[in-house]
């Protein structure tokens, strides 16, 4: 009887752990899809629609863009696997030029941002949303202040 309580315990610790783990791994597959430069690729990791309006509202509210066309080119830019590797970059490495990792913040239980860990909310921050139990999927990208200057 002992031996089932702790087989229980053991699969119950294990399947939290992968849970909490899960939104790390994804970003991981993210940045992999967004590295190999194919749109199909990301396409499967991200809500591509969601992120292109969620950059538009971005750049028009900072003013960034005098006609349609030029909003199109810049999200045509932002918005492709060079350009989210790009932003996962810029997220990772802060002004002394080291690596840094990732922090992770439940919004609920089917919403997490990841930022890099110490540097507020100034830095890129990406919103993944949960699809199935371990599966999750950018829905979003917060540009920092920085980013939406000249």
């Amino acid at each position: 009887m002992k031996r089932k309580y702790a087989v229980a315990v053991i699969f119950s610790v294990a399947a939290i752990g992968i849970t909490w783990v899960s939104p790390y791994i994804a970003m991981y597959r993210i940045s992999i899809a967004a590295k190999s430069v194919r749109l199909e690729n990301l396409a499967q990791q991200a809500d591509l629609p969601a992120v292109r309006a969620s950059v538009a509202r971005q750049l028009q509210a900072a003013g960034e863009t005098s006609n349609a066309d030029e909003l199109k080119e810049m999200l045509d830019t932002i918005v492709s696997p060079p350009g989210i590797t790009v932003l996962i970059l810029h997220g990772k490495h802060g002004a002394d030029g080291r690596r840094h990792d990732f922090g992770m913040a439940y919004r609920s239980w089917n919403e997490v941002v990841l930022r890099r860990k110490g540097a507020g909310p100034a830095a890129t921050q990406f919103l993944l949303r949960r699809h199935g139990i371990w599966d999750w999927q950018l829905a979003d990208i917060v540009l920092p202040p920085e980013l939406l200057k000249y």
